[in-house]
């Protein structure tokens, strides 16, 4: 059983959009509520996004760039920290954790596709 979870966990690290669409059916028969099956999808895969762009960082260059990817989280975190301090004179700490995570969903799938196509062509190059 935990061979099974440890292989699903894989999947979803190596292929984060399969997780989104599995999460995103699975919710969406639960929920009834598209709208919020698909923010649950972006919530729980956010963090598969995350880690398949650090694995394909690791493979591009070759070392870990974990620390850049945690201080750019830090750094988004205080962006919109003080976005809100701005508008609204006052931090709402969930909102801003809100709009922290789904920026970063949007950052962390951009860049996992853009990782993605740089890793197909420097092995294609490379290897040719």
């Amino acid at each position: 059983m935990i061979d099974f979870f440890a292989g699903l966990a894989a999947t979803f690290v190596t292929i984060p959009l399969l997780g989104f669409i599995l999460v995103y059916l699975i919710s969406r028969i639960l929920l009834k509520n598209t709208r919020k099956s698909f923010f649950l999808s972006v919530d729980v895969t956010t963090v598969f996004f995350l880690i398949a762009v650090h694995y394909l960082l690791l493979v591009i260059i070759g070392k870990s760039m974990l620390w850049l990817i945690i201080l750019i989280l830090m750094m988004t975190i205080f962006f919109f920290g003080y976005l809100t301090w701005r508008t609204s004179h006052e931090i709402e700490t969930v909102k801003v954790l809100r709009k922290t995570w789904r920026f970063v969903f949007l950052a962390s799938t951009v860049a996992y596709f853009l990782l993605l196509l740089i890793g197909l062509v420097q092995r294609i190059f490379i290897t040719a």
